[in-house]
């Protein structure tokens, strides 16, 4: 039987009728995790309390980076993926790296700073359902402080590690960026990435991020992020807690040097 992994309702309650992408469906996602039902998977598609929906803020911020990694497939022609992007919130200058939020949004009070916190509450909500898919652990209580950020919007900010890139070699197949996938340590392309009993790493689109895994993180957090950058000092040249959405390195300049 079905048991939803964010409010864990199973089928005799509410419904499993519809498809619930673990990455937007608007961003190329193709992977469905079975066990969200209906209500849930409509919460972080819908528009809440005047905020733009949760699933609109993770397609509006990494296509910037799928459109710029399409432009370099020979089979869609040189910067034709650029030549095509738009976007609803942010204005994108992919020659400078810039990214600004557009003037009609910039009018609303503190909009910036919703947005940061609706796309980590997206991240959040994609690795929860990747690992429910791909490891079959999703309903584990541990996670009961993502469900209460991510789902219900309770509880503290939680943190979003990024790791800055040394060089611009991204390893991601053109498969991969045509239908974004999360990838855990388990790719053997990813032997960089760190799996900790507090923490737990992936890449998304050529990205790298790291998040809690228990509430008590605070408290294994210099271990992990010393085991961290010992395994991507060939890599990448340190991390930083992204505080806003324009600290991801979107337009992925990296690819320039």
């Amino acid at each position: 039987m079905k048991k939803c992994i964010w409010c864990s309702r199973s089928e005799d309650k509410v419904e499993f009728k519809k498809l619930a992408h673990t990455i937007p469906q608007s961003l190329g996602g193709k992977m469905v995790c079975i066990n969200v039902c209906d209500d849930c998977n409509a919460y972080f598609g819908n528009i809440q309390f005047q905020r733009p929906s949760i699933e609109t803020v993770v397609k509006e911020t990494f296509n910037i980076s799928r459109a710029r990694f399409l432009s370099s497939f020979g089979e869609m022609g040189k910067n034709k993926a650029l030549a095509k992007f738009t976007s609803i919130f942010f204005n994108v200058n992919f020659r400078t790296g810039t990214i600004t939020v557009k003037q009609k949004f910039k009018l609303q009070r503190h909009f910036q700073e919703k947005v940061s916190i609706l796309l980590k509450r997206g991240i959040y909500k994609i690795f929860l359902e990747e690992t429910e898919r791909q490891n079959g652990d999703g309903h584990d209580s541990k996670y009961d402080f993502i469900r209460a950020f991510s789902r219900y919007d309770l509880g503290e900010d939680l943190p979003l590690f990024y790791f800055e890139r040394k060089y611009g070699v991204y390893l991601n197949l053109q498969e991969d960026i045509k239908h974004p996938v999360l990838l855990f340590d388990k790719d053997k392309r990813m032997r960089y990435l760190v799996n900790e009993p507090f923490f737990y790493e992936f890449e998304l689109l050529g990205h790298v991020f790291g998040i809690p895994t228990s509430k008590n993180w605070q408290i294994a957090f210099d271990n992990y992020i010393a085991a961290s950058l010992e395994a991507k000092k060939d890599y990448f040249i340190g991390y930083k807690e992204i505080k806003y959405f324009n600290e991801i390195d979107l337009t992925l300049q990296i690819m320039n040097d």
